[in-house]
């Protein structure tokens, strides 16, 4: 039996072993919630909005210069991701939701 078989054959139990299991993403590791509420703390606050326009007027001004508009989307993107990233991050690691009924 070679491996791509061996990896087909154990992928399906493991799946359902592992479907059968509530989420629990984002649990423990309370030693480091100081330094995650101060840089969540920073990147929300003034910091933050002082970054987001940063990189906005900087894919602007690029873009200007360059006379393309792919500086300028690039500029937004990355402020976009700055201004919504963190509260879609949050979002991810405090979700959890349990299976209740096996597959």
């Amino acid at each position: 039996m070679n491996l791509k078989n061996l990896v087909k054959k154990a992928a399906l139990p493991a799946i359902v072993a592992g479907a059968s299991l509530p989420a629990l993403a984002g649990t423990g590791g309370t030693e480091f919630n100081t330094v995650y509420d101060q840089i969540s703390g920073w990147t929300e606050g003034t910091l933050g909005k002082t970054i987001t326009v940063a990189a906005l007027l900087v894919g602007l001004g690029i873009g200007v210069i360059k006379q393309s508009v792919i500086a300028a989307v690039v500029g937004l993107a990355m402020a976009m991701v700055a201004a919504f990233g963190p509260g879609v991050i949050e979002g991810v690691f405090t979700a959890s939701m349990p299976i209740t009924q096996s597959i």
